[in-house]
């Protein structure tokens, strides 16, 4: 339940809501003291009165109190009220990432998504050094701010209350818990396994992909699928929705994403550094504030269990460093226990193959996935692997319907969104943009046929006819006539699957759509 305006939590008079989430809500606060007005954010009463959280929540809030960075929000103070945590933090008046890269925008200039990858990155350094995880690295904690009259935009890394020192052993994740946001989530942390820095390193590289391209690395509503995006499917090409992006971006994009953290970035700074020798053909990153990282790099990484080989130290990476592999110094370590290989993607499968429930607590929620759903999930996963040739291109579709057999108006536009639309994006498409619900528009769109042109830019034009054909002939002008890639089908099965919805519907499309979309395409 939502605080009322003039509460009072730690002594701060509750003045606004700022946002919410799944873990609580954050109000701006009047300080109790001070002629200043902060940031309060009270967690829900479901994580407030687990006591394990709340162990951790005092142990680590000590150490997000300790840190002192630019590109990192402050933390005040924190404590309880009636039995709820609540954590104060520096105000920062503007906008986030989040909400400056809508989803399905590709809009924010390659320039500004590197300043602000680039000021997050130095924060996350300069924790990293200090042997402190963030764990929940995406856009919406980017917070962007121009107030106190600075000539640029401020960049500052926030919600450090999840952080995790890298010498704590104790995990939310061995209750069943999940404190992360799965879209941007790395595949070690998905599965449970031990955490470094270069789990963050990951999440940056996936929150820059969603800034440059507007959608999440592996875009799908049903968790099951984005999991089994981060640990089993290759990296996403930026290049493939960006096409002013230099092709040598989607390579620096692959090392922060790969599905090993051996294979990682070893910094930011690193990441960085290469990511804007790719895009701009030179190198500007200025070393974290508090000096060089000292020799062994941020701090040694123990190798995996049962490899035998004692704890890594990284290479010290430096300014005239501008062409070598920093990876760690040592021995290999075994590549059975990667998380990225075929044993360990092998055992993944064998965990999907029998009835589950995939716990997820996340930061909007805690989600539930069945093995129905699981499944769904890996045969989505295998349309995306077998059909590369979906990948990033835009999709639109819509129902013909002249004789109205279903009841409905002749002809509709699936909007973004719909279910129809989602399984679209779970196989790989992007759906077009110009179809997106007005407000709270509903699904489908009704069109005037005489008057309705396919919006533009759309790649391909998916139209389920229920009027028993299959073929262009009697479509709308504007159907027939659009500036895309056709795909006409009036498979009966396939138009009811779409129509009405079901958890059948996914598997009745794969069998009857996928294979005509796929010979249109190639």
């Amino acid at each position: 339940m939502p605080l009322p305006l003039g509460a009072v939590v730690g002594g701060y008079r509750i003045l606004r809501v700022l946002g919410s989430g799944g873990m609580g809500s954050v109000y701006l606060g009047q300080h109790p003291s001070l002629p200043r007005q902060d940031a309060v954010k009270v967690l829900n009463e479901q994580l407030s009165t687990d006591r394990e959280f709340r162990a951790r929540f005092e142990r680590e809030g000590r150490l997000a109190a300790g840190l002192d960075h630019p590109n990192i929000v402050s933390v005040y103070n924190r404590g309880a009220e009636d039995g709820r945590l609540w954590i104060a933090m520096q105000y920062v008046p503007g906008t986030d990432a989040a909400r400056e890269s809508p989803q399905g925008s590709t809009t924010m200039h390659p320039l500004r998504a590197l300043h602000i990858i680039s000021e997050v990155g130095k924060g996350l350094d300069y924790a990293h050094y200090r042997r402190l995880l963030h764990r929940d690295v995406k856009p919406a904690n980017f917070l962007l701010s121009r107030a106190g009259g600075e000539a640029g935009e401020r960049v500052l890394l926030a919600d450090f209350g999840v952080a995790k020192s890298t010498e704590d052993d104790q995990d939310l994740t061995a209750t069943g818990k999940f404190v992360a946001t799965v879209a941007y989530a790395s595949p070690e942390q998905l599965l449970g396994q031990p955490l470094d820095h270069r789990s963050d390193i990951y999440s940056l590289g996936c929150s820059f992909y969603r800034l440059l391209t507007g959608r999440n690395p592996y875009p799908s509503a049903v968790p099951a699928v984005v999991l089994m995006g981060h640990v089993h499917e290759p990296p996403p090409r930026v290049t493939s929705i960006r096409h002013d992006i230099a092709p040598e971006f989607d390579n620096v994009l692959a090392k922060a994403l790969a599905k090993s953290p051996y294979d990682r970035y070893n910094s930011c700074q690193e990441f960085v550094r290469d990511a804007e020798a790719a895009l701009l053909g030179r190198m500007q990153y200025r070393a974290p504030e508090g000096g060089p990282l000292p020799q062994g790099g941020p701090f040694p990484v123990s190798p995996p269990a049962g490899t035998g080989n004692p704890p890594y130290l990284f290479a010290r990476h430096s300014e005239e460093s501008t062409g070598a592999d920093h990876r760690r110094t040592g021995p290999d370590p075994e590549v059975r226990d990667r998380p990225g290989n075929s044993r360990t993607w092998r055992r993944m499968l064998i965990a999907f193959a029998v009835p589950i429930v995939v716990a997820l607590a996340v930061v909007v929620g805690v989600v539930l996935v069945s093995s129905a759903g699981s499944k769904d999930a890996g045969a989505l996963a295998a349309v995306r692997s077998q059909h590369p040739e979906f990948s990033g291109k835009v999709v639109a579709a819509f129902n013909y319907d002249p004789g109205r057999v279903h009841g409905g108006p002749p002809l509709t536009a699936i909007l973004a969104g719909s279910p129809q639309a989602e399984f679209l994006s779970d196989i790989g498409f992007r759906y077009a943009d110009a179809y997106r619900p007005d407000g709270d528009e509903e699904s489908p769109r009704t069109l005037p046929i005489a008057s309705f042109r396919v919006a533009e830019p759309v790649d391909v034009v998916i139209v389920l006819r229920s009027d028993g054909q299959s073929g262009w002939g009697g479509l709308p002008e504007g159907l027939a006539k659009a500036p895309a890639r056709l795909v006409v089908t009036g498979d009966e099965p396939s138009v009811g699957a779409f129509r009405e919805w079901s958890a059948d519907s996914a598997a009745d499309l794969i069998d009857g759509v996928v294979p005509k979309i796929s010979e249109t395409l190639t």
